[in-house]
């Protein structure tokens, strides 16, 4: 891989960031960045998986309590004694 061309300022963040973070190197920084992105996204990726399958079944939970609400207000209505 060749350079990366970064400002002055990306420059100052990443040696800050480097000593703060007690790594000896640029490109050490730069695979524990791209492991923790890496990790974030899976994450992510998770979470709106997740996030769309519970969707799904809240959908259908809806329109299966729906349909156990409407037989069970009948069950009540024959076992009840009338009055």
């Amino acid at each position: 891989m060749g350079v990366i061309t970064v400002s002055k300022e990306e420059e100052r963040r990443i040696e800050r960031l480097r000593k703060e973070l007690r790594v000896t190197t640029k490109s050490g920084l730069i695979r524990i960045a791209l492991t923790t992105l890496e990790r974030r996204t899976e994450e992510e990726r998770l979470r709106r998986a997740v996030e769309e399958s519970v969707r799904l079944c809240a959908t259908a939970d809806k329109r299966e309590n729906f349909g156990l609400r409407s037989a069970g207000a009948a069950r009540r209505s024959v076992f009840s004694p009338k009055t």
